[in-house]
């Protein structure tokens, strides 16, 4: 029995040495989107796909599929799936939550974050400033997440967090649109210093106001590359 046959036939929701091979694709398969080497609108073939991410048929569309819900993929009429292209209006919907929820989780650091969350952030900007600095988009894109990631970590919110994740992929896309400005990653650096600074002296009204002003930055950018590329 081949491999498609027999991943086809387990019972879905039993933890099966098929479910961790299945975990692997759509990991594989969310981080090649991620890392930008497919582009907006490109359509992403089972057969290259197969054979990029070393598995079978079967693991490539279920990956799809997770990735579709995660609004990564969209499907399209005799095209099949693709990158997904995010509208200006979704973008716009995106950093409006996106702001508000990193000021939340910022405010929510300065005031409970333990000193090992402090120490862990410190570390991370320290590697993606050195990142930023030398022009590295590729690394700082990596580092920002971990940096958002140690503060939902240390904000006392779960909630808070998960809601954060939810929107992880797509604000990932849009954080590529906007660094893909030249003069988009000092400005960058620039505003999470400011952040890191509010948050590791504890000062919730500062660290939340940096928050905000950095994803109205990154807004402005991005909107206006996802503008002229519509026109």
């Amino acid at each position: 029995m081949n491999n498609d046959i027999q991943e086809s036939c387990v019972p879905a929701g039993l933890d099966t040495p098929s479910t961790p091979l299945r975990r692997q694709a759509e990991d594989a398969l969310r981080k090649t989107i991620l890392s930008g080497r497919f582009q907006p609108g490109d359509r992403l073939k089972e057969r290259e796909l197969m054979q990029l991410l070393d598995v079978s048929r079967t693991l490539v569309r279920e990956a799809l599929r997770q990735v579709e819900a995660e609004g990564l993929v969209e499907v399209m009429p005799n095209r099949g799936p693709v990158v997904a292209v995010l509208t200006y209006e979704e973008a716009e919907e995106i950093y409006e939550v996106r702001g508000i929820l990193e000021a939340q989780i910022c405010a929510g650091f300065a005031l409970r974050a333990r000193s090992e969350h402090i120490q862990s952030l410190a570390a991370t900007f320290d590697a993606l400033a050195a990142a930023a600095r030398r022009g590295d988009i590729e690394q700082t894109v990596t580092l920002s997440d971990t940096f958002y990631d140690t503060i939902a970590a240390g904000c006392g919110n779960q909630l808070l967090g998960n809601m954060l994740r939810q929107l992880h992929n797509r604000i990932v896309l849009l954080r590529r649109t906007s660094l893909s400005e030249p003069s988009r990653l000092p400005e960058t650096l620039y505003e999470l210093t400011q952040i890191f600074e509010a948050l590791k002296t504890r000062d919730e009204a500062a660290a939340s106001k940096a928050a905000l002003h950095h994803v109205r930055q990154a807004a402005r950018t991005a909107l206006r590359v996802l503008r002229n590329r519509q026109h």
